[in-house]
């Protein structure tokens, strides 16, 4: 069963129902610029929290309102298009707040990602952003749990590449991306920004990889919850759920979930959770408890 939700979507929610394509967790350095708008002129180097194919989420220090029209250069690859501010979403990061906007030129994509439609939270199948090594294209393809299975063990797949037309190797693609030297004077990037829990800061062990799958989540007071991941990592996963949970907090983790009742059961730790991220109540991280 699930929890109801403890409070109102944002505005400019961009959940399944409204998104035409499918998100990915991801970081990419982006400047942005707003001339004109509400607040003053300002020039920002920032990155993505998350990608769909015609928006984003993303962290800004300066101020915006919904309606404003930001221009958003992608610093990995130099792409730029104007942009709709939808709304703001709240971050537990310092001084920065979170923004959807959605692309105002449909017929460009700034992310260099081939997106597939929604997945269906409940279905059995899974997605994974790879990389063809054949051309370097990037997609969010959907998988069968075979396929999972096959990453996970050779940490690659043969794949038709549609935009290079070849049968070719897929290896998960970086989830943090890195810009390119821009010689235009700015004020530098923004360091990403590490969680800290009790006090202390978290840092990564493992390398995280863009996975969707099914999991199901049951907290201590037996409440459960089947969502899609948003990356995993040997160590934990990371997820956006309706469930309340509390930092340190303890759930079982079944992942991927099938509904078989074979699957194999792992505590977990509440690590990181953020509210109000892309239109839902809660997003987490959660590490893998070992005894």
């Amino acid at each position: 069963m699930q929890n109801p939700a403890k409070d109102p979507p944002p505005t400019g929610d961009t959940g399944p129902a409204q998104r035409r394509t499918e998100r990915v967790k991801l970081s990419i350095p982006i400047r942005v610029m707003c001339f004109a708008g509400s607040a003053a002129d300002f020039v920002e180097d920032t990155h993505t929290l998350m990608v769909n194919r015609d928006g984003a989420l993303i962290a800004l220090k300066h101020r915006v309102i919904p309606e404003d029209t930001i221009r958003i250069i992608n610093l990995e690859n130099l792409r730029e298009a104007d942009f709709r501010v939808v709304g703001e979403m709240r971050l537990e990061i310092p001084d920065y707040s979170g923004w959807g906007v959605e692309c105002l030129e449909r017929e460009r994509t700034l992310w260099d990602i081939d997106f597939p439609p929604p997945l269906d939270p409940a279905g059995s199948n899974a997605g994974a952003l790879l990389e063809c090594l054949g051309c370097n294209k990037q997609g969010l393809l959907v998988l069968s749990l075979i396929e999972v299975d096959l990453l996970e063990s050779a940490g690659m797949l043969q794949r038709l590449c549609q935009h290079c037309g070849q049968l070719s190797t897929w290896t998960y693609a970086d989830l943090t991306r890195r810009p390119k030297d821009v010689r235009v004077p700015m004020q530098p990037p923004v360091k990403p920004q590490v969680g800290k829990w009790n006090g202390k800061i978290e840092r990564r062990i493992y390398k995280r990889i863009g996975v969707k799958l099914r999991a199901l989540i049951r907290n201590a007071r037996g409440e459960e919850e089947i969502a899609k991941t948003e990356n995993l990592s040997k160590g934990g996963l990371a997820l956006c759920l309706k469930m309340t949970l509390s930092l340190g907090e303890f759930v079982t983790v079944i992942c991927p979930y099938t509904g078989s009742g074979q699957e194999f059961e792992q505590k977990a730790e509440v690590r990181y959770r953020a509210p109000h991220v892309a239109g839902v109540n809660w997003f987490y991280g959660l590490r893998y408890y070992a005894k």
